[in-house]
């Protein structure tokens, strides 16, 4: 997979076949829709599973102050030339969001 892909709904070239693309999408809905009782499960096994290591660590022993960021992408999305921003705050020794 490419890092920092910019994609654009006028670029690329299409499927020869679509067949194959086709049925596995009908295949992925039908699936969430006949059985929407092991969907959430799923999904939230999955997801702890793949987070299990991820926290975030508040010292005491580290000044307590409030540090923020943020950045802007102006027009850069190639098809509604809409622009993308993002922020984060760090709270001490840790990314907290207000």
């Amino acid at each position: 997979m490419e890092v920092n892909a910019r994609l654009c709904s006028v670029e690329g070239k299409d499927l020869e076949d679509v067949t194959m693309y086709r049925q596995l999408v009908g295949s992925l809905i039908y699936l969430t829709l006949s059985r929407p009782d092991i969907v959430y499960a799923v999904s939230i096994l999955r997801y702890v599973k793949g987070t299990i290591d991820y926290g975030i660590l508040y010292l005491n022993d580290k000044e307590f102050e409030v540090v923020e960021y943020c950045d802007a992408d102006y027009a850069g999305d190639l098809d509604t030339r809409r622009s993308t921003t993002g922020y984060v705050f760090n709270l001490g020794s840790g990314a907290a969001s207000l």
